[in-house]
């Protein structure tokens, strides 16, 4: 009895020893299994908590994005049938606008840095589980096309225009074009990603794989300057109105015209009042066209090699009978012609006349008076003229917006060499993005320290 006893006590020994070992057991594998697990969700926590906590540069990153009006974006996307995947939404426009502004060159690396970087996503607003493959923003540009995307820009354009951005404050200008629209011409040069199929058409000219490029004039910059012009009409504070896309190797002159007809077109609401423009538009066609088909001033820089013709002085002011130049008395817009006067300048001569003039002795200050006609010659005797005040006082600023606008598109976006689209739609998509980002950047810094452009100093 007392070794049955024995035995059965040793037996509940064991069975209590293997229990042990078998919950231990057990034990032991559930803390492998889940603390990874337990630890993944700790550091998803603490990323949580440290993304809460922002620098300075990515708030002010993500400030950026958040004034933005999406709802215009969304307005102008309800006028198409379906620019993408649903759900997407103003988030696709919103990572273009990335794109431009992060310098990312392809839609590829714009698809893989989304899901990388989780900025970028806040910044646009989408998940880490909805990042928009690279094709999709292929089928965005397909859908929108050129004009979707300049109903994006026209919008931000006419609310820096409400902002008063477009007229901005400058002192000692003309009366005449002041709380107006003063106009840049400018054009940029893009480098082509197509190539050459080694053969040339029956005009001699290079056949490449995109139809839309061309050779263009040679320069420093570009040994083989292959690809497009974009040209730009941009507001005195820098802002973009209207971009034009052509074939690298069409003269300047035969774009304004048509650049000028779309902005009153598009903005047929806007004060519009003058162009300026460098020598390369110095033309008596130029000259009378934009004056009298548009009404506007045009503040051309004129060419070294000028001749002002007889009957004119070194300056292009008339001389009077006894050959002394005159002086600019008044510009009569409404009678298309200047009037000069003499201002009795003969009377300091230290040399005597042979003959007296007859005004030596008038009580009238001015002395002899006459006038040149705009209509005789809108390049040397037009409404803007050197030595004129609206010319001399608006020629200045070229030089300023045209030098900002360049650094712009060239050293902050690098939009001259981070093309990487075939076909004149898909690159005046490209530019018009650009144009997008530079008026949204003045909007934003305008908002942000209240300066009115970063190139005038008001």
């Amino acid at each position: 009895m007392v070794e049955v006893t024995q035995h059965i006590n040793a037996y509940h020994l064991t069975m209590r020893w293997y229990k042990f070992r078998y919950y231990l057991s057990l034990w032991v594998f559930l803390l492998v299994l889940y603390t990874p697990e337990i630890l993944n969700a700790n550091i998803e926590q603490e990323a949580q908590n440290m993304s809460r906590i922002r620098t300075s540069q990515e708030s002010e990153f993500l400030k950026y994005f958040r004034r933005i009006n999406k709802r215009s974006i969304n307005s102008i996307f309800s006028q198409y049938r379906s620019t993408g995947p649903v759900g997407y939404a103003n988030s696709l426009v919103l990572a273009r606008i990335l794109k431009v502004k992060e310098r990312i060159s392809s839609d590829r690396e714009l698809s893989e840095k989304l899901a990388k970087i989780k900025i970028y996503r806040d910044a646009i607003g989408i998940n880490h589980d909805e990042i928009p493959a690279h094709n999709t923003f292929n089928t965005l540009r397909q859908r929108l096309g050129p004009e979707g995307f300049v109903k994006i820009h026209r919008h931000f354009v006419l609310q820096a225009y409400k902002l008063g951005l477009l007229t901005p404050p400058i002192s000692d200008l003309p009366k005449m074009v002041r709380d107006k629209i003063i106009l840049v011409g400018d054009s940029t040069f893009l480098k082509a990603v197509a190539s050459t199929k080694g053969e040339k058409d029956d005009d001699g000219s290079w056949i490449f794989t995109d139809d839309s490029i061309a050779f263009g004039k040679p320069h420093h910059k570009h040994k083989y300057p292959v690809g497009h012009r974009a040209h730009t009409l941009t507001s005195v504070s820098g802002i973009p109105i209207v971009s034009r896309l052509a074939p690298a190797n069409e003269s300047d002159q035969a774009h304004i015209m048509p650049l000028l007809n779309t902005a009153f077109e598009r903005y047929p609401k806007l004060p519009f009042v003058c162009v300026i423009l460098d020598a390369g538009y110095d033309s008596e066609e130029l000259h009378r066209d934009i004056y009298t088909e548009f009404n506007i001033l045009p503040v051309i820089i004129r060419k070294p090699s000028i001749k002002w013709g007889p009957n004119l002085g070194n300056t292009g002011t008339p001389l009077c009978p006894f050959a002394y130049p005159t002086r600019r008395k008044g510009i009569e817009y409404n009678r298309g012609r200047t009037k000069f006067a003499c201002y009795r300048v003969c009377i300091k001569d230290p040399q005597r006349m042979l003959f007296r003039c007859e005004y030596q002795d008038s009580e009238n200050r001015f002395g002899w008076i006459t006038h040149t006609h705009f209509k005789n010659d809108y390049r040397r005797q037009g409404p803007a003229v050197p030595g004129s005040r609206p010319y001399e006082q608006l020629k200045k600023l070229r030089t300023g917006i045209e030098r900002y606008y360049g650094l712009t598109k060239e050293n902050r976006y690098h939009m001259e060499v981070n093309n990487t689209y075939m076909g004149h739609d898909n690159v005046l998509i490209h530019v018009i993005e650009h144009d997008i980002v530079a008026t949204l950047d003045i909007l934003h810094e305008h908002k942000k320290t209240g300066k009115w452009s970063d190139v005038l100093n008001v």
